[in-house]
């Protein structure tokens, strides 16, 4: 698959934010990504970073049954891969640190084990 065809597949694929809750140099927040038979995709939007040194927590509470394959790539450099784990289980937290560039723009893709449609629904934590 080419890449206009992974673009047109992320377009495609609904996602969802709660308001995340700040304190200084913190960012606490809820997600959902629609999964659509097994896959699904998030992308942040380009944001200005200012070189920032980044720790990134996250959690998945639903759903409980399954194992995700999970890569993040940041899109403003390249789509270099900055995360990648292909066993995460539920309700246990993963967290790397990350240093942007000026501006930042995640992509995440998350493949279920299970060919099915949900909602892949967590906890995400940043620290700068």
């Amino acid at each position: 698959m080419n890449q206009s065809e992974n673009y047109e597949k992320i377009n495609n694929i609904v996602c969802s934010e709660v308001a995340a809750t700040s304190n200084r140099g913190n960012i606490n927040q809820a997600f959902k990504i629609n999964i659509n038979d097994g896959k699904g995709y998030y992308e942040t939007g380009s944001n200005n970073t200012f070189w920032s040194n980044l720790i990134i927590t996250a959690k998945i509470l639903q759903p409980q049954t399954g194992f995700w394959k999970i890569i993040i790539k940041d899109r403003m450099k390249n789509d270099l891969v900055v995360y990648e784990n292909y066993h995460l289980s539920p309700d246990k937290e993963f967290s790397f640190k990350y240093k942007t560039g000026l501006k930042v723009n995640f992509l995440i893709e998350a493949t279920w084990s299970q060919v099915k449609d949900t909602s892949l629904i967590g906890e995400l934590s940043i620290k700068y």
